[in-house]
This record gives C-alpha cells, structure tokens and sequence, in this order.
C-alpha cells in the first residue's frame, strides 16, 4: 500500500506541474500574439492542451490515492515553475524562493511518510453539493458587493477559482466511487464493474466544468490584480477544499504529523510567491 502513496504523490506532483507551467505557457503566449499572432496563438493552443492532461494526471492521482492526500500536493507544481522560470525565461531564483521549494518538497515527503492506507469511505453526497452551493453563493454575493472594490476583490475572486479548482478531486473522486458508478450512463449496456462506468456518470462533466470555470474565473481576478498577488489565495483554496473535503466528504483521516506537513506546504507557498521588497518597491 505504500508504494500506492507515493505513486499518488508523484502522480499529484507531475499533474500539478503540468499545470502550472502550462499556466505561464499560454502568458507567454498571450505576451507572444502582439508580435507573431500565429506563434503566440499555437503556444497557447498547446499549453491548453497541457491543462488538459494535467487535469487528466489529477484524475488518474485521485483514483489511486486519498482527496486529501492529492488536495495537499496542489501546490506543489510552484517549484516546477520556479526552475521553469530559471530555465526557461532567465529569472533569477532567490534564497527565499528556494527556501519555499525546499520547505514544499520537504513536506510533501512528510504527508507520505504518515499516510495510512485505509479502506475508501462512501461520499456524503447531500453535504458535498450543499456546501458546493453555500460557497458559490457567499462567493457571488462578496464579489457583486465588492466589485469597486479591486484590491479587496482581486484576491476574492482568486481565491473563489482556487476554491473551484479545489473541488475537481473531489468529485473525481466521486465519479470512481460506489454512487458515481451507480449512476453511470452505460449501466444497461456494459457489465457491473466496468472501469467505464467510473468516467461515464454524472459526475464526470460535472467536474470537467467545475476545472473550466476555475480557469474562466480567474481570469477576472487578473483585471484587478498582479498576478503574484492572486497566487497564494488561489492556490490556498485549492488546497484546503480538497483536503477538507477528504476529511468531512469521505470520512478520510490526516494524523497530526500530516497537517504539520498542510501548513509547511502553504508557509513554503507564501515564501515562493509573496513579492520580495525590491518587487513591492
């Protein structure tokens, strides 16, 4: 079972930088169009595709493993942008940032060294989508009363697409359980059991929109702010969600050494993304 944990965590890890650099990719891209429209638009095209197989990455990570266990590496694709950006665009890595890496990686290691496997609950199905409804609802309601407001509603809307993106684990997760097979579209025409009815029901779809708005929404979030500033709400949200939503939609347990390791992951984010003086100057 051990090995499954770290394959879950590699998996987490692979998807997460995928996204992350392909994220920077299609800016790269948009940056790229003033110049050579058709280069910039294939850059884009293509880095858009990379989102896609990322999310299929996290899928594959989630079937596997814990929603908490994947929910907590959702940061963890920052240190792979963090060499990109070294690499790629010639950006200077500082003892803060790699401090920030170093600290995320560490705990990484430190979640998978206390997982304990154990058999997968069953999904609350009436508290996920109520509390899906309670926050969409709080988080439309925020924006339309702070919508002058661009400091304060930058980060909001941020951390309102992080918290979007934060729910696609969980209900892929769904999508391969009991109930999600239960409701599959292909039940009358293919035997119980079928790895298909864990991709065709309900909940599929369900949290392929959830990864388009997450992406759609975050792009109001850049009219207000940097986009330095937005990261860390975002990607705060996307962590916490699914952790959560492990623990109180599937009755899944994080030991005490584990949510040592949730909070290093968000210090370690702070350190990577937070602007240094000279930035702020």
């Amino acid at each position: 079972m051990a090995a499954m944990t770290w394959l879950t965590i590699l998996l987490a890890f692979i998807g997460n930088s995928v996204l992350n650099i392909s994220q920077a990719g299609q800016k790269i891209g948009l940056a790229l169009m003033q110049r050579d429209r058709r280069r910039g638009a294939l850059l884009w095209a293509g880095c858009l595709l990379g989102t896609t197989v990322a999310a299929l990455i996290g899928w594959l990570a989630v079937s596997i493993g814990r929603v908490a266990l994947v929910g907590a590496m959702a940061g963890s694709g920052l240190p792979s942008l963090a060499l990109f950006s070294y690499l790629v665009m010639k950006e200077r890595i500082r003892t803060r940032e790699l401090a920030g890496i170093a600290l995320m990686v560490g705990s990484a290691v430190l979640i998978g060294l206390f997982q304990r496997e154990l058999p997968p609950g069953e999904p609350s199905l009436s508290l996920l989508f109520s509390v899906l409804a309670v926050l969409c609802a709080a988080a439309l309601l925020a924006w339309a009363a702070l919508r002058r407001r661009s400091r304060i509603v930058g980060p909001l809307i941020a951390a309102f697409a992080g918290m979007l993106g934060g729910f696609v684990p969980v209900f892929q997760k769904v999508a391969g359980s009991l109930a999600g097979r239960g409701s599959s579209f292909l039940a009358s025409l293919l035997e119980k059991g079928h790895w298909a009815h864990a991709v065709a029901n309900p909940f599929t779809p369900l949290w392929i929109l959830l990864s388009i708005a997450s992406m759609v929404v975050i792009q109001f979030a850049y009219r207000h702010e940097r986009a330095v500033r937005l990261i860390p709400y975002f990607t705060s949200c996307s962590i916490l969600v699914p952790v959560l939503g492990g623990v109180f939609v599937f009755s899944e347990r994080l030991q005490a050494a584990q949510w040592v390791g949730v909070a290093l992951i968000l210090t370690g984010l702070m350190l990577l993304t937070l602007p240094a003086a000279e930035d702020s100057a």
